[in-house]
């Protein structure tokens, strides 16, 4: 079934550590391998840009149902495209999808960023000199859920400046969406783990040690079936507890505030399971970004 920009998604669990990584051509000492490192600081780097180098194949020990393909840390291009292929068998005989070339970036600006005159006024693509400013995460959705045994990624970026890609810890994976969209009322915010010393001197002098704030989202489902919240919820708790990567998307229909709010992320707590109503089910999820 179709995805229903209308509900949330959560995708679980990731099965990169699963899959055998082959293909492109990767500096040795930051091998392809890399992508399945659980740290995204620990990257993969291409030789060059040439597409023949920028690409790698996943190949699945079984076949698995899987609806995303997505990819942190990079550091492609405003430019840059992306192609993703899954076939039903091992081998890359029985193609089943094909994304076409996409866009890495979805746009990312609202009509109050963009000044009159500018080259991206009318399109508000990204440009180049604000790119880092932004968390680089690179999802591709797939029409409907596929039955994969091989997903085949290429990378289209001759354009960018440094020469070579770089790619964080990959995230390929199965999605779901409750029956009913999350309740209204979720918070939004950062844990900014910003640290501030003060001196004591007469100023009161204050020392910063600046850190990347990461994004956290609490919601609320509550309107759970029986088996949406034992089949799904609970589950989730139990396989991924604190530690596993679920990738968390309000929409998947392109836009600026949807890019803002996806993200990797993992659990805060595992809340309880609550039973108010007569074969309703309540939880509440509280995620924190990955880095």
């Amino acid at each position: 079934m179709a995805l229903d920009p209308k509900r949330v998604v959560l995708g679980w669990p990731n099965y990169i550590d699963d899959v055998t990584v082959s293909g492109g051509d990767y500096v040795e000492t930051l091998p392809l391998a890399n992508v399945q490192d659980r740290r995204f600081s620990v990257v993969a780097k291409t030789n060059g840009l040439d597409p023949t180098a920028t690409q790698f194949v996943m190949t699945f020990p079984q076949r698995r149902p899987v609806a995303v393909v997505a990819i942190p840390a990079h550091n492609m291009s405003s430019s840059a495209l992306v192609r993703v292929r899954v076939y039903r068998d091992q081998d890359g005989n029985d193609l089943v999808w094909d994304s076409g070339k996409r866009d890495v970036w979805p746009i990312v600006y609202g009509i109050a960023d963009v000044i009159w005159g500018n080259d991206n006024f009318w399109n508000r693509r990204m440009q180049e000199g604000t790119r880092r400013s932004y968390t680089p995460l690179l999802t591709v959705f797939m029409d409907d859920a596929q039955i994969a045994g091989r997903i085949h990624v290429e990378l289209f970026d001759e354009a960018n400046l440094e020469g070579s890609l770089t790619l964080g810890r990959v995230f390929v994976s199965d999605v779901w969406q409750p029956h009913y969209n999350i309740s209204l009322g979720p918070q939004y915010g950062y844990d900014s783990g910003t640290e501030v010393t003060t001196a004591k001197d007469q100023s009161r002098t204050e020392y910063f040690e600046r850190f990347t704030p990461k994004r956290t989202v609490q919601m609320s489902l509550d309107w759970l079936s029986e088996s949406e919240a034992f089949l799904r919820i609970h589950r989730l708790q139990r396989t991924q507890d604190i530690v596993g990567e679920i990738l968390f998307v309000q929409s998947v229909k392109p836009s600026p505030i949807e890019f803002a709010r996806t993200m990797i992320a993992r659990q805060q707590s595992l809340d309880p399971l609550s039973h108010p109503y007569q074969l309703t089910y309540t939880n509440q999820l509280n995620l924190l970004e990955i880095l």
